[in-house]
């Protein structure tokens, strides 16, 4: 018997708690008016901190700021998915040539190929190619400025240096060799004036 009153008390508990489990599960949902209640107070400029106690006591200040996040995030995208998505697209077609028209003068395309290159990579890679330029930039230090001098106009100018190198080289290879080879103004006095000695005193044949 004991053992059987342990069972059915066990059993008991276990009931309880996922009965206790079931309205915790209820109390998290929101429904419609929990919603509008929540964006009203929000609007009023309410925190966090105040909604939630004041008008949903089984929920925490965090897990309102998410439900309104989510609330916000929905509403915008129905609105651009009607009157916004209308004007914005009138507006693009209005502005179109002139917009891209700026961008393309920059890199020297005709706009259409810069609208279009930019419609398929999308922003996520141009971020990405964007931020890969900058490190390898990174490396010509600080070369790479608004003054005009592109990296190529900066390898044709070290390209004209470059002749000077192995002319200079080549100008002390042969002063070596060529003094080496034209006897000293001493040495000319030494030998000239013992020759003209020598033929001046050789007797007579």
């Amino acid at each position: 018997m004991p053992k059987m009153d342990k069972a059915a008390s066990s059993h008991r508990n276990s009931v309880s708690t996922a009965s206790a489990a079931g309205s915790g599960a209820r109390s998290s949902s929101w429904s419609a008016k929990d919603d509008e209640t929540l964006i009203t107070a929000r609007a009023q400029g309410q925190n966090w901190n105040q909604i939630a106690p004041k008008h949903f006591p089984s929920k925490s200040p965090n897990a309102c700021r998410k439900r309104h996040e989510r609330l916000m995030e929905r509403q915008n995208a129905e609105q651009w998915d009607g009157i916004k998505l209308d004007v914005l697209a009138q507006a693009y077609m209005d502005t179109r040539r002139q917009m891209w028209s700026i961008l393309a003068a920059h890199v020297g395309e005709k706009w259409q190929v810069v609208e279009q290159k930019c419609m398929e990579k999308g922003l996520k890679n141009l971020n990405q190619a964007y931020r890969s330029a900058q490190k390898k930039q990174g490396t010509y230090d600080g070369q790479h400025d608004d003054s005009g001098v592109a990296i190529s106009d900066l390898d044709e100018e070290n390209d004209d240096r470059l002749p000077d190198v192995p002319e200079a080289s080549v100008q002390l290879d042969y002063s070596f060799p060529m003094q080496a080879r034209v006897p000293s103004i001493q040495s000319m006095l030494v030998t000239y004036p013992s020759q003209t000695f020598q033929q001046q005193h050789q007797p007579p044949n």
